[in-house]
């Protein structure tokens, strides 16, 4: 999220490129999350709307109908302003349905010898 807010801000040529790599990463990861097969990158668009796509490939629908809406919401966004909102909703959405982010929440595994 941070690299692409950078990005935003920096009124870069590749923001476009930049945010719709990171809509794919979210997808993958919250894909493996979700224990969903790997959906090749150019198809994750026809896998979430066309139900011929599911039977062709035989998929299981996404699991998970609100962010599916909100990922194709996400996708067709062509304003760079609300293409972060989109992103920064869907990162917050997927951190909390994956049990949240806690910064200072790390624990050291081993003895720390001085």
């Amino acid at each position: 999220m941070d690299n692409v807010k950078d990005c935003y801000e920096q009124e870069r040529g590749d923001f476009i490129f930049v945010y719709h790599n990171a809509l794919a990463v979210l997808f993958m990861e919250y894909g493996q999350f979700l224990n969903i097969a790997t959906i090749p990158t150019y198809q994750i668009h026809t896998y979430l709307v066309d139900p011929i796509y599911l039977q062709k490939y035989m998929k299981s629908a996404f699991p998970d109908e609100r962010f599916k809406q909100m990922f194709l919401h996400a996708l067709n966004e062509n304003n760079a302003e609300q293409m972060l909102v989109s992103l920064e909703t869907l990162v917050s959405y997927v951190l909390k349905q994956m049990g949240g982010f806690h910064i200072d929440g790390w624990h050291v595994k081993s003895p720390i010898e001085g």
